[in-house]
């Protein structure tokens, strides 16, 4: 092989390299925003969860407060994976018997590690009630 052909052949080559690397590199850009996106929105999930509870521990909220709460809720809505906004629908509902805020964080852990099963148990996150109420046992 004399460098007429050999020069192209490795120009040709880099380019391949190059396009493959830019190509990998693009990928895993991608596959870690979306990481990012789903870390955000399972925490963007407790975040609106906290302030739903929050008048329990605080008192009843503000106009502005619930308004607050109404804008990250249809925010959220947009963020999440279907199956979690449909339990945190159930949950915002109060119906008796219905799921409860542990069971929207079950489930949003299982979303954002990709969890067939869930791999912990409502049971076992932890609540604290108000001081008040605890201070009644």
């Amino acid at each position: 092989m004399d460098w007429t052909t050999f020069v192209p052949s490795l120009i040709g080559a880099g380019l391949g390299t190059t396009i493959v690397g830019a190509a990998l590199g693009s990928w895993l850009n991608y596959k870690y925003e979306l990481a990012r996106k789903k870390r955000e929105a399972s925490v963007a999930v407790a975040k609106f969860l906290g302030e739903w509870v929050k008048p329990y521990y605080m008192g009843e909220s503000s106009d502005e407060e619930r308004w607050k709460l109404q804008t990250d809720y249809w925010e959220n809505v947009l963020r999440l994976d279907k199956s979690v906004v449909d339990l945190l629908a159930e949950v915002l509902q109060n119906k008796p018997g219905g799921p409860n805020v542990k069971d929207v964080i079950v489930q949003a852990r299982k979303v954002l590690h990709g969890l067939s099963e869930p791999d912990i148990k409502a049971a076992q996150i932890i609540h604290w009630p108000n001081r008040k109420d605890s201070l009644k046992t």
